[in-house]
């Protein structure tokens, strides 16, 4: 039997056990809205709320995760940056991919061991919730097992990788052999240092550790494998293989069960039933009847269609497509430039990270302890004003060169009217998630099930809701939500080997030494977030510096919500920045018949902008800062 045969076997072994367990977490998925939404109508209208509800919410967000680890990886969804493979020799990448896969293969099927071992000693244990004393050892096997189909998922691909090498290389022989040496002088790391004629520190092996995170990211290795790969290997030598080992045993759950995280897969569905609601589409038609037939009239509208979408789906790469494929067209209908058009739209997705519900602010939140309503209501004003910035550039250079943006049809005070009815979706769904958080009616992990289940009245109103469409956007947020949570399982593995190689205290302690201006370190710091979003979504950069810097600026004595923002900004304009920027490789996609240098001409206003609004922001803490200081 081929090796290729092997792999449609295990396939067909394991391919219904993955379907079946991803439609579990679905239906998961499903409750965890219809509880959390009954648990805040009952309290608030009644003073009766359901006893242990978010004991039950952790748990079905365990469920939820482990579910769809192994579908997600099934889809090819786990995040892994492809700058560096995109570019190189199908030969390369196939030795490349072999290798990733096998190394992958490897630290997961360690994770799915030990999880086997902590859910046993759970059992034995006989350890139960506090309120409503259900049992943990259920949910750990859920860990093991969703565990154990994701090493199995990665076997096969690894097993595939293998007929790459061998129809893809002039002599796989060789090639297998350089690649079975460099796994195993990964894997044997930590006694290779060890047995070093001289003193590895912590700091060596701290900074030998991101070395080896960076260059196995540029293989295209997933993000959250590495990273606990790493993790792994650092945290064996720096202490040793046993509580190793451990680590691997319990972070995944621990990781999973955090009750702040249950935000992320709530938010999502909420953002994806607006997205088959066709509120982005509604949005920008409002703001073209409005704002059309002024010079740039239509690529203004484009910035709020893409401010008011991203915001929803927390993508600036969603935006890009879904905006790409609603105003190109019509922009190119009116005679815009292409580098306005295209300007518009990548820029304008952007915007979203900023205004709530935003991923990035739960995910730096879960990283630093802060509070994620706070951060999502310092979004607002920035994200608005970025939002003003981008439409006044625009009528700038509309006016200076009108060959730009032609002005668009104009519309009666009647039609300008009766558009206003596409905006009441969104407009109602935002002042029910943010003005609930706000005014304190309920936590944001309960506006994002409450903002779940107003979406989907929304859609049923509009009548733009099948059954379809919600299984639909159910199985995409538990895809995406396995996908952000790998990563964060890893994060949390590489982040136990950071803190024992105190690289993150003398990096600390040097920078709050320096005879430098403290504001010329924050600056460096974000330089650092604009080079990352370049190369990579903005979730993986936030996940993989934020504890490296954020005791360095708490130490400088700044603020960490108006970091928050500015990181997430910052990041956030990397995305569309020469040479490279992923919004405008995706966009590229979209506008086929435009070029690359063509967009990134478009782009160079927009980012103007942005270096003028961010140094404002910076110098003004006030405007990231006012709203919530008066949340108390």
């Amino acid at each position: 039997m081929s090796l290729e045969h092997s792999a449609l076997a295990m396939d067909r072994c394991t391919g219904p056990v993955i379907r079946l367990m991803e439609q579990a977490g679905r239906m998961v998925l499903l409750l965890m809205v219809l509880l959390i939404t009954t648990d805040v109508v009952l309290r608030y209208f009644f003073n009766s709320p359901i006893k242990g509800s978010y004991e039950l919410v952790e748990f079905m967000m365990v469920f939820l995760v482990f579910s769809g680890l192994a579908f997600t990886q099934l889809k090819k969804s786990h995040v892994a940056v492809s700058l560096l493979t995109e570019k190189l020799s199908p030969g390369t990448n196939a030795v490349l991919y072999f290798i990733t896969g096998v190394l992958c293969f490897g630290v997961l099927a360690l994770v799915s061991w030990r999880g086997i071992v902590q859910a046993g000693s759970v059992y034995v244990a006989g350890t139960c919730s506090g309120v409503l004393s259900i049992p943990h050892y259920p949910f750990m096997w859920v860990v093991a097992a969703g565990s154990i189909l994701l090493t199995l998922q990665f076997l096969i691909d690894a097993i595939r990788a293998v007929d790459g090498v061998r129809a893809k290389c002039r002599n796989p022989g060789i090639w297998f052999c350089i690649g079975a040496a460099i796994i195993a002088v990964i894997a044997c790391l930590p006694l290779l240092l060890e047995w070093a004629p001289w003193n590895v520190t912590r700091i060596d092996a701290g900074l030998l550790g991101i070395a080896m995170l960076i260059v196995l990211l540029f293989t295209g290795m997933a993000i959250g494998p590495v990273m606990a790969l790493i993790g792994f290997l650092g945290f064996s030598y720096l202490v040793n293989p046993e509580a190793s080992l451990a680590v691997l045993g319990t972070s995944p759950y621990t990781a999973s069960s955090n009750q702040a995280m249950t935000t992320i897969p709530l938010f999502m569905l909420m953002g994806l039933l607006c997205f088959y609601s066709e509120v982005s589409t509604d949005i920008y038609k409002t703001l073209r009847h409005w704002l059309g037939r002024l010079p740039g009239g239509l690529a203004m509208s484009t910035v709020g269609g893409c401010a008011g979408f991203a915001a929803v789906s927390g993508s600036s790469l969603a935006t890009a497509v879904t905006m790409g494929t609603i105003a190109l067209p019509e922009m190119k209908r009116y005679r815009y430039a292409d580098s306005l058009a295209c300007g518009a739209i990548a820029s304008g997705g952007t915007i979203g990270i900023l205004i709530p519900p935003s991923f990035a602010f739960i995910i730096y939140a879960s990283l630093t302890e802060e509070s994620i309503g706070k951060l999502f209501i310092a979004g607002v004003i920035p994200g608005l004003m970025q939002a003003l910035f981008y439409m006044l550039a625009i009528y700038l250079m509309c006016r200076l060169k009108p060959e730009l943006g032609p002005p668009g049809p104009s519309s009666s005070l009647r039609d300008k009217i009766v558009s206003l009815k596409g905006t009441w979706g969104i407009l109602v769904l935002f002042s029910l998630v943010i003005g609930g958080i706000y005014a304190g009616v309920f936590t944001p992990t309960e506006a994002a099930g409450v903002g779940c289940f107003g979406a989907f009245v929304i859609g049923v109103f509009k009548r733009k809701l099948s059954m379809p469409k919600i299984w639909a956007a159910l199985s995409e947020a538990g895809k995406n939500t396995s996908m952000l949570m790998l990563m964060l399982i890893g994060a949390e593995i590489f982040g136990y080997f950071l803190t024992r190689s105190q690289i993150p205290f003398r990096l600390a302690e040097f920078v709050v030494g320096m005879d430098v201006p403290s504001a010329v370190t924050i600056w460096a710091i974000l330089g650092v977030y604009v080079i990352l979003g370049c190369v990579m979504p903005i979730i993986p950069a936030i996940i993989l510096t934020v504890p490296i810097f954020f005791p360095i600026v708490t130490g400088l004595g700044y603020d960490p919500i108006w970091f928050g923002v500015l990181v997430v900004t910052m990041a956030e304009m990397g995305q569309i920045t020469p040479p490279v920027g992923i919004n405008v490789f995706v966009l590229a996609g979209v506008a086929k018949d435009v070029s690359l240098s063509t967009i990134f001409k478009g782009i160079v206003p927009f980012i103007a902008t942005d270096v003028v609004r961010i140094t404002i922001t910076f110098f003004v803490p006030a405007i990231t800062l006012w709203l919530p200081s008066l949340m108390g």
